[in-house]
């Protein structure tokens, strides 16, 4: 077997940006194989995605992509550098010998700058005093920057959400020590928060708003054969709202402190605003402060919403889950190294002792009642989605 790409997608979803940056990945590196990690109902900056797990498997599939492999609930809704490092590691246990990702700052020897920077002792003991200051970790991140370098390029671009992304998949290889050849899509057109159309290369954000007023997204989607049903959000925030506020109801405050991410008596604040709030949005903004941005307060609902014990955070976690293949994908997956084939999940049975796995369970159940849709934890049992052909295209 020759090259073999790996991706990272969240396709929330999946649009027309998504459809250039595969085929042009696939043209430059030319590989025989292509394999994705997806993240799954939700994405990392806390968002309950448009399109179910299962769905993107198909789209991912119907794309020309040959394997989908899961990036589970306890990794994708994380901080980008343990999003990073985990599916980095998935792709890498796969055996990839090409990583492919988009990037805002098309320059490499800049971004692995950044990398450089961001490992540094000095960068480190930075962010802490910025921190100590109740600033959030990108905001001190980005102070701690400006303090090492006065290269006006790549402090213009390290917030930015794919250089960002990027960064962090620099590192997990560095710190893999992988032998992985990286190719850079630099994003067309727009920006990740644009919430303009900019033709028929727009943003997800963009996209994901023509959606919540009830308008069709046709023509900045790619055409791939298949039906799709979107999720309604305005419902999906209403019934969020809704549970919130029973399990606030519900529980003693104390009962909070065992939830990933609640620290620092966030858990009061929350209290203090969910009764007063009429829309989920509106708690959101309520919540948040220097030191607890908007997608960290969305993450840490999302934690509270599924239960998620303390005890998962700060550790890196995976496994090799998929989701989908077509006859490529599974011949390749044959010639694994057997003790590689034996972590691979096809199926949810028999994964009674499995953190991840009930976690992921939770996780659909959870999105099966935001989205109506309470038949999707079933889908956890089937074996994956299999397709004929060889996806050339």
């Amino acid at each position: 077997m020759g090259k073999i790409l790996g991706l990272v997608l969240e396709l929330n979803p999946f649009h027309n940006g998504h459809y250039y940056f595969l085929k042009e990945a696939k043209k430059r590196v030319n590989p025989e194989l292509t394999i994705a990690v997806i993240s799954g109902n939700y994405t990392m900056r806390g968002d309950v995605s448009v399109i179910d797990k299962f769905t993107k498997t198909r789209l991912a599939l119907a794309a020309g992509i040959d394997l989908v492999f899961e990036l589970p609930f306890l990794s994708a809704i994380n901080s980008a550098d343990y999003f990073g490092y985990n599916a980095v590691k998935i792709l890498s246990d796969l055996k990839i010998t090409n990583l492919a990702f988009g990037v805002e700052l098309d320059n490499p020897e800049k971004l692995f700058r950044m990398q450089e920077l961001i490992e540094h002792d000095s960068f480190q003991e930075e962010i802490r005093n910025e921190l100590s200051k109740g600033l959030s970790y990108p905001t001190a991140a980005y102070k701690a920057l400006q303090k090492l370098t006065n290269d006006s390029e790549i402090i213009a671009n390290f917030t930015l959400p794919n250089n960002t992304l990027a960064i962090q998949y620099l590192r997990a290889l560095t710190e893999l020590n992988k032998n992985v050849n990286v190719e850079l899509i630099k994003r067309l057109a727009n920006n990740y928060y644009d919430t303009e159309l900019t033709g028929k290369i727009s943003s997800a954000t963009a996209l994901r708003e023509l959606l919540k007023k009830g308008e069709d997204i046709f023509a900045y989607v790619p055409d791939l054969g298949l039906s799709l049903e979107y999720l309604d959000q305005n419902k999906a925030e209403e019934r969020m709202l809704i549970l919130l506020k029973y399990l606030f109801a519900l529980k003693d405050q104390a009962e909070f402190q065992y939830i990933w991410g609640v620290n620092e008596g966030i858990e009061k604040r929350i209290a203090g605003f969910i009764e007063k709030v009429s829309d989920y949005q509106s708690l959101v903004s309520n919540i948040q402060t220097k030191r607890y941005p908007q997608n960290k307060i969305k993450r840490l609902l999302l934690h509270i919403l599924n239960n998620t014990k303390k005890e998962f955070e700060g550790r890196r976690l995976s496994y090799l889950r998929m989701l989908g293949s077509n006859q490529k994908g599974l011949e390749y997956i044959n010639k694994l190294p057997r003790i590689i084939k034996s972590q691979i999940i096809t199926s949810f049975k028999n994964q009674e002792n499995n953190p991840l796995v009930d976690c992921e369970l939770s996780a659909t159940s959870i999105y099966g009642i935001l989205a109506g849709r309470p038949e999707l934890t079933m889908e956890e049992y089937k074996i994956p989605i299999i397709i004929g052909g060889n996806n050339d295209n």
